[in-house]
């Protein structure tokens, strides 16, 4: 595990150097600047000397002509700046520029810009994302970032060489010149490059090219996008009564904002904008209202900690200092409102600065997460769909659906329907491997269930390699009852109220070679399912068409849908 990911080690064992020296190489507000002097500079030299790369140049000025107006996200760093600062000469940059170069080919020290957006999840496909690189000095593609070069291959752009990614989750690498470099999912960089975007009518564009070119690092979260998709996580979660306001936290936000300005004291903000006035008077009640609740729990959890028995005066004075320390910390948290504009900020006040880091994770985190569950939910329906297109395939050229396996003269099964739909899913060479007369647990065919196709992995599971998420219904009346596949006029109750696929919890997970799957029971129609995202399971119909269930679902109208020919009336209006 360890050595798979070299990187991830290297850049999390610098921030934890990060950390300490930055406080140590804050200015108070007001403070003249040290004359201190560069890192990989004669301190004795009057005039000093050159940076690890390079003589110090003018800040490039804010780019954002690749950034699209629908995105959702935007957010920009300056490296170069932060990094030649005289104030911040204690962070270890000689070990970020060296791990730069090793791992990505790339100097920190080199690099003027990195722009980074992101666009919401649209009509069921996971978002795409895109980065801008401004280097300060020319760079050859075909140098740098080996990683993401491996999962590209080569192709033309208007005309143009250019790393297109192999699938549509890999980036694609675009030089604009020697000193642009382009990443994105490929539909997103054609219309990065396509000139018709004019990022500042979109409001994380219109925000960060205010914010963007005067802070070392600076993020803008539009909300109104993913209004739904935060809304829809926040209510389903189970909330203790004193927190419920949360749930309107979606509703009043339109976007939120971070900078942090590393240099001349270290400034560090958080501004919430709300939709008008008047949501950010309720969203700054909301926000007070929770963090009182907040110290009266905390307060209450210390003085369980601390003690109260007794008179002894240590023991008092310890509790006065509980409360003085709890007050101090939430007082520092509550937000300073100005019109539509709700902002947490500090400026060289180390206490803040944590405080500031908690909202930080405390307001975004949730929807950051939320974005990621929701990519990893589309792709799973996409997957989910991509396997029901395939069997309809199958029923095109063999005139019935695949059985869930296929069996010997004995009747035993021998591999998993996962097996014979290859050749429809475009992995025909995979599917010639198999020995089709032997068991899926048989010493050659073992060997090839390392090699399961994505396909078959929900991105949100737990399970082990070689193992799928995804099966099919089996059991009296159901879809794949029996050792032969069925028809389209063997569905009695019509194909699109009968569910024949689908997304089982975690550990409900089989060896996708084996002919194992989920099979109804009367008495516990549920039983197995509800896990695989937050939002409940994907469910795979006979038309071809896949559908959240939520985990409530009545049991009785889900296994009247798994069903064939019930003549149940039932609804897909869950």
């Amino acid at each position: 595990m360890l050595r798979r990911r070299p990187t991830e080690i290297v850049w999390g064992l610098i921030a934890a150097m990060v950390l300490a020296p930055c406080a140590a190489c804050q200015q108070q507000p007001g403070a003249p600047k040290p004359d201190a002097a560069k890192p990989g500079s004669d301190s004795g030299s009057p005039e000093g000397g050159e940076q690890p790369g390079g003589p110090t140049q003018p800040d490039a000025p804010l780019d954002l002509g690749y950034l699209t107006e629908t995105a959702t996200f935007a957010g920009v760093v300056h490296p170069r700046r932060a990094l030649t600062d005289p104030e911040l000469e204690l962070l270890p940059i000689e070990v970020l520029s060296a791990a730069g170069k090793k791992e990505m080919g790339i100097d920190p020290l080199d690099v003027e810009q990195v722009l980074v957006m992101a666009e919401p999840p649209l009509q069921g496909n996971p978002p795409q994302a895109g980065v801008v690189v401004r280097f300060s000095k020319p760079h050859k593609l075909d140098q740098i970032l080996p990683q993401l070069q491996a999962a590209t291959v080569a192709d033309t752009l208007d005309g143009k060489a250019y790393r297109r990614g192999r699938t549509p989750m890999d980036l694609s690498l675009y030089a604009v010149d020697d000193r642009t470099l382009l990443m994105a999912h490929d539909e997103l960089l054609r219309r990065m490059l396509s000139g018709e975007s004019d990022a500042t009518k979109g409001l994380a564009g219109k925000l960060l090219s205010e914010s963007g070119s005067v802070n070392d690092v600076a993020a803008v979260l539009a909300v109104e996008p993913l209004r739904p998709l935060v809304a829809g996580q926040i209510a389903m979660a189970p909330l203790p009564p004193a927190f419920e306001s949360v749930r309107k936290i979606p509703e009043l936000l339109s976007a939120v904002e971070a900078t942090v300005s590393l240099s001349g004291g270290m400034r560090m903000a958080l501004v919430l904008h709300a939709e008008d006035e008047a949501a950010a008077e309720e969203l700054e009640t909301i926000i007070v209202g929770l963090l009182d609740t907040a110290q009266r729990m905390i307060h209450a959890q210390m003085t369980q900690a601390v003690g109260t028995q007794g008179d002894d005066p240590v023991q008092q004075a310890a509790m006065q200092y509980v409360q003085r320390i709890n007050k101090r910390f939430m007082e520092a948290m509550k937000p300073k409102r100005d019109g539509s504009r709700l902002e947490f900020a500090t400026e060289g006040q180390s206490e803040a600065q944590i405080a500031t880091i908690g909202i930080l994770i405390a307001l975004l985190l949730p929807a950051i997460q939320a974005a990621r569950e929701a990519a990893r939910r589309a792709k799973s329906v996409n997957n989910m769909k991509q396997i029901m297109l395939a069997m309809h395939v199958h029923h095109d050229a063999r005139k019935r659906f695949p059985a869930r396996a296929n069996f010997d003269e004995n009747g035993k099964p021998l591999l998993s329907w996962r097996v014979h739909i290859l050749p429809y899913i475009d992995e025909e060479p995979l599917y010639r491997q198999f020995k089709l007369d032997e068991p899926w647990d048989s010493p050659h065919n073992r060997e090839l269930i390392a090699k399961m196709p994505d396909i078959y992995r929900n991105p949100s599971s737990l399970a082990e390699p070689g193992m799928s998420d995804y099966l099919v219904v089996t059991g009296e009346g159901t879809m794949f009852e029996g050792t032969e596949g069925r028809r389209y006029s063997d569905v009695r109750d019509g194909t699109s109220n009968t569910i024949v696929l689908v997304e089982v919890d975690p550990e409900e997970a089989v060896i996708w070679t084996k002919p194992d799957d989920w099979e109804l029971d009367p008495d516990d129609p549920l039983a197995g399912l509800g896990y695989a995202h937050p939002a409940g399971f994907g469910a795979g119909f006979g038309d071809g068409s896949v559908q959240t269930i939520p985990a409530d679902v009545d049991p009785e109208v889900f296994k009247a849908m798994c069903t064939i020919a019930g003549r149940e009336q039932v609804s897909r209006d869950f």
